[in-house]
């Protein structure tokens, strides 16, 4: 058998060379209001951050990954978490996100971040792989946004018109398979299941069983018509190992056992602190699980039926010490579950499997393969099978499938060298190249220096090392056990850069906290970036050694492209009062990583801009400036605003008004309202200017300009004089057709003559004057409004 066809018998990176949003000063409006919610959004999120967003959006799809800094309020707990998705909803292009995300799982990691996984439903089912997680710190500030809605489909179809129930699902499931006894009965769970663009709703069967041969399926029968719609398989296959003496390789090993009724067991419950247990059966070279517990007369298991035995229970300790040491993971579900392992399955048998539950170990046939279960870092690779199973739970497919077997020869590697450098006693963990191999113990015992896989030279076995030789095929579930030497490669690289330690930190964090069940190559870079933001900080050697590593396997960007300039498409423009134009910056080069660009006005009572949109407010002149984030490079438009077109809307200066201190007998302004209790000024004297000017003197007197029609935002002012410093109120209001609202409320007055401005709506229609009288009298004159 070829090494190529062996290591397809066997059984997974990272941020992404982010995007970034093009400097387009300013977009049309467009129609469609989700998007320009999204644009708001990702302004909002940059505004917070400046050059440090990082992101990678589909909204098309659902697809969201972005860090940062993401909310100025405070995250507290799941609901508000929820909140906070529901008012950025537009990012995966959902609509009512409260009614369609359920909380899955919340939880605190010893960092102090929260992280909160939603899970969507559809007609109150959820849709299989759809989640979105929300991260935030000990401070309750939201640093990052992942995961994959569904956003196109809105109800359930159907294939059919009958009304499948669970157990006649189950039924349908059974006649898939040839079997002797199912292990358990079928676990059912019902499940929306997209298909060619319509959601369907499934009944989940698991299906298992050990005879003729092990098999662990989920079974997707869709409820209205019986149809399957997917065997998902869920074992987890690997390859062998190699080894003599009391262990396989020969080696004593120290175990941990149990005494009872006089026999010795393979049983550790060292760790019975966690709950956990580590229990090893024989098979008895049958297809059977978990088969029968090893027992020894005496506590030396040293005959050659007890090597495999010895080598996965001693080494099935060690997983768990890595684990629990380094991460305070108690067993593989971190909850204290038992670690079961089974040897001699089967006769001859050349593979090893985590199949959902336990780890199980074929003898091998001598020659291909000796005892798997002789080799830490096939051990190593099964039960991070069951880790990852219970975190990020990959797709067993593509990239996702490759993905999940590259995770588990890193932490092969990685626990087999935190064992052989004794790093659980203080040793030193140190890099060798040569330790990157996976199997190398257990494959082909009769030929020295061979290995099932190399990580630091997957070309060596068949596999790929980079994207341009990424292997396409519809066999071994889209070639998980050949393209996974991509992701290998980068890991090796990682860990030669930065250290076997670093790497492993990075590695946990990313695979338990990041990825989901669809990450690919690419997301699986981004995750690996974010963990080492976490940790390590987003400029630090660690995250550039992630973004070095990938590029050199053909995933993302090694480099930063940084900005050399900036141009507008204006340099100089000219302006109406109330007109408005829109500015595009061009950022230099084309491919620059971060073309974030800021906008400022050198004189904003001339002219304002926003996100490059000018806008005139009086004639002058003022420079409008786009800077860029990356390097504050620098480009000007010089912008010159007139009056012209401007007319004004309405002048009274009352030189026509005449009248006593008390009531006003001609002279009123077509179209104005004078209530009782106004009066006019004919001299300067207190009041007024040259000219006369209207008196308020009672309580409630009131004015009210005729209507008048603003092509734009308007500018109100008006002269004001008083007697006396203290008064009750002077209300300045406008009405917009249908209701007045209140521009200002003056409450203190100047004994010296003096003019206000206020800006008025432009919807205004009229503005009027209402004196709520306490003490004195107060004038009022030249009344404009442009």
């Amino acid at each position: 058998m070829s090494k190529k066809i062996i290591s397809l018998l066997l059984s997974f990176g990272l941020i992404l060379s982010l995007p970034t949003v093009a400097a387009s000063a300013a977009t049309e409006e467009e129609a469609n209001t989700s998007q320009n919610s999204e644009a708001q959004i990702m302004q909002k999120f940059e505004s917070l951050n400046g050059n440090s967003l990082k992101y990678d959006i589909d909204s098309s799809e659902g697809k969201v990954f972005i860090s940062g800094n993401l909310s100025s309020e405070k995250i507290t707990n799941d609901e508000t978490a929820l909140n906070f998705i529901e008012k950025n909803k537009s990012l995966f292009n959902l609509d009512n996100a409260k009614d369609k995300l359920k909380v899955q799982k919340s939880e605190k990691d010893s960092l102090g971040f929260t992280h909160v996984k939603m899970g969507q439903y559809i007609n109150n089912i959820p849709i299989k792989d759809k989640f979105i997680t929300l991260h935030y710190n000990k401070n309750g500030q939201v640093t990052n946004i992942t995961g994959e809605a569904e956003n196109k489909i809105e109800s359930i179809s159907q294939l059919g018109s009958k009304s499948i129930q669970p157990e006649d699902a189950v039924e349908i499931a059974k006649k898939e398979f040839s079997y002797t006894e199912l292990a358990y009965e079928p676990k059912v769970e019902t499940i929306a299941y997209i298909k060619d663009g319509q959601a369907y709703k499934t009944y989940k069967v698991n299906i298992k069983f050990y005879e003729p041969t092990i098999t662990n399926y989920d079974v997707y029968v869709e409820a209205s018509s019986g149809t399957i719609l997917e065997k998902e398989d869920k074992i987890r296959y690997d390859g062998a190992t190699t080894g003599t003496g009391t262990a396989v390789d020969g080696s004593t090993k120290p175990l941990n056992l149990y005494l009872s009724s006089s026999k010795y067991q393979l049983k550790d419950t060292s760790k019975a602190s966690s709950g956990s247990q580590i229990l090893t059966y024989t098979a008895n070279n049958k297809e059977t699980e978990p088969g029968t517990l090893i027992t020894n007369t005496t506590n030396t298991f040293n005959t050659e039926t007890l090597k495999a035995g010895v080598s996965a229970h001693y080494y099935a300790g060690v997983v768990y010490d890595f684990y629990k040491n380094l991460f305070g993971r108690t067993s593989i579900d971190n909850n204290g579950m038992n670690l079961v392992s089974t040897v001699h399955y089967d006769s001859n048998y050349n593979n090893a499997f985590w199949d959902g539950s336990q780890m199980v170990y074929g003898d091998g046939d001598g020659t291909t393969f000796t005892y798997l279960s002789g080799d830490l870092d096939v051990v190593g690779h099964e039960m991070t099978h069951g880790v990852t199973e219970r975190t990020a739970n990959l797709n067993y497919r593509n990239q996702s499938g490759a993905l999940n077997e590259s995770m588990s020869d890193v932490f092969g590697v990685l626990i087999q060298t935190y064992d052989k450098y004794g790093v659980k006693n203080g040793g030193n963990w140190t890099f060798n190249a040569a330790d990157w191999v996976v199997g190398d113990e257990i494959y082909t015992p009769n030929t020295p220096g061979d290995a099932l896989r190399s990580l630091a030279n997957p070309t060596l076995y068949d596999q790929p090392d980079n994207m341009s030789d990424y292997y396409n095929t519809s066999s071994d579930n889209g070639g998980v056990h050949t393209n996974s030497g991509i992701p290998n490669k980068a890991a090796y690289l990682i860990a030669k850069s930065i250290g076997n330690a670093e790497t492993a930190k990075i590695y946990y964090r990313a695979l338990t906290q990041y990825m989901t069940s669809t990450t690919d190559f690419s997301g699986a870079k981004n995750a690996l970036v974010q963990a080492a933001t976490d940790l390590y900080g987003a400029s630090s050697s660690e995250v550039t050694a992630i973004n070095t590593s990938f590029a050199a396997v053909g995933i993302g960007s090694a480099t930063t492209v940084k900005v050399t300039g900036v141009s507008l498409d204006n340099t100089s423009a000219s302006l109406n009062i109330g007109n408005s134009k829109t500015l595009t910056a061009t950022v230099s080069p084309s491919n620059a990583t971060n073309k974030a660009v800021t906008w400022s006005s050198s004189n904003s009572s001339v002219a304002t801009v926003s996100n490059g949109v000018v806008t005139a407010k009086a004639a002058g002149t003022a420079v409008i400036t786009a800077t860029t984030s990356d390097g504050g490079k620098t480009a000007t438009c010089n912008v010159t605003v007139s009056s012209s077109g401007q007319t004004t809307s309405l002048s009274e200066g009352f030189d026509k008004v005449v009248g006593t201190s008390s009531s006003i007998t001609s002279g009123i302004p077509s179209g104005w309202t004078f209530s009782s209790g106004l009066g006019v000024y004919t001299s300067s004297g207190n009041y007024g200017t040259s000219s006369p000017s209207i008196k308020f003197v009672s309580s409630g007197s009131k004015i009210t300009t005729s209507t008048f029609n603003l092509s734009g935002e308007g500018t109100l002012s008006f002269w004001v004089k008083g007697n006396s410093t203290y008064f009750s109120s002077l209300l300045v209001e406008q009405y917009d057709g249908t209701s007045w609202t209140t521009v200002a409320e003056i409450s203190s007055f100047p004994t010296t003559g003096t003019t206000k401005t206020y800006t008025l709506n432009s919807d205004t229609k009229q503005v009027r004057f209402t004196y709520d009288k306490y003490y004195g009298n107060v004038a009022l004159d030249d009344i404009t409004i442009k």
